[in-house]
């Protein structure tokens, strides 16, 4: 999917771009280094903004360009998900209509696969079920680290927890609910519990789906260790 957005900035006066999906998870994204996750997810949240009306006029509209004093972003809605971009003031929109109309068949076939391979991710990947003591299910997913150190180094200064877009697919598919910011989780052995921010992060490795990513203080906090087990509720 980054490939595809790849060719999209290629079309001069685009800055970046992402997809993201209805609930406002980005699914994928390709902006220069200066962007943190903190931006790009921020770009995204106007998608989950049910209060904005994007999402009821989706059907309505082919190219929705949003205008800044310096800038603009420009949103093309997809077949299951959004295509957002960054852009200079001076964009060719007819210019680029071209590039999005070619992106868009290619965007949606990937999604629609990623879809039907993500029907039984719950079961399949580290993720479980328990039951509450009120009888209801609750979602349960193992503690782990970033491999990579660098990333894991930069990861540290959110002080949040983060999943995949897999994860997070899978938390709202499990309790029918919309996007989030924050989760509670609690731990399996201990019962300590807390409400932390969580980001969604762009990480390939489907090693890490089914998992939830926590920053030191997090684990510090919930007296959690990679490999542990923590009940994850939408908070």
């Amino acid at each position: 999917m980054e490939e595809i957005l790849q060719q999209v900035n290629g079309v001069q006066g685009v800055i970046g771009s992402l997809v993201c999906g209805s609930s406002g998870e980005v699914l994928a994204h390709a902006f220069p280094p200066l962007f943190d996750a903190a931006i790009i997810e921020g770009a995204s949240a106007v998608v989950a903004d049910r209060g904005s009306g994007l999402r009821q006029a989706a059907g309505s509209f082919d190219l929705l360009d949003l205008r800044y004093g310096d800038g603009r972003i420009i949103i093309k809605p997809l077949q299951e998900a959004y295509l957002l971009l960054l852009c200079t003031r001076t964009i060719n929109v007819p210019v680029l209509t071209i590039s999005l109309n070619v992106a868009k068949g290619k965007l949606d076939t990937v999604i629609a696969a990623r879809g039907a391979d993500g029907a039984g991710e719950l079961s399949g990947s580290a993720a479980s079920v328990a039951t509450s003591a009120a009888g209801s299910s609750l979602l349960m997913l193992t503690v782990c680290h970033l491999d990579d150190a660098t990333k894991g180094s930069s990861f540290e200064q959110f002080g949040m927890a983060a999943i995949t877009p897999a994860t997070a697919r899978q938390i709202t598919t499990f309790y029918n609910g919309g996007s989030f910011k924050k989760l509670k989780l609690t731990g399996g052995a201990n019962g300590v519990a807390g409400v932390f921010p969580v980001m969604v992060v762009n990480e390939s490795d489907v090693a890490y789906d089914g998992k939830i990513i926590l920053c030191k203080a997090i684990e510090k906090k919930l007296q959690a260790s990679p490999g542990d087990v923590l009940t994850v509720e939408l908070s």
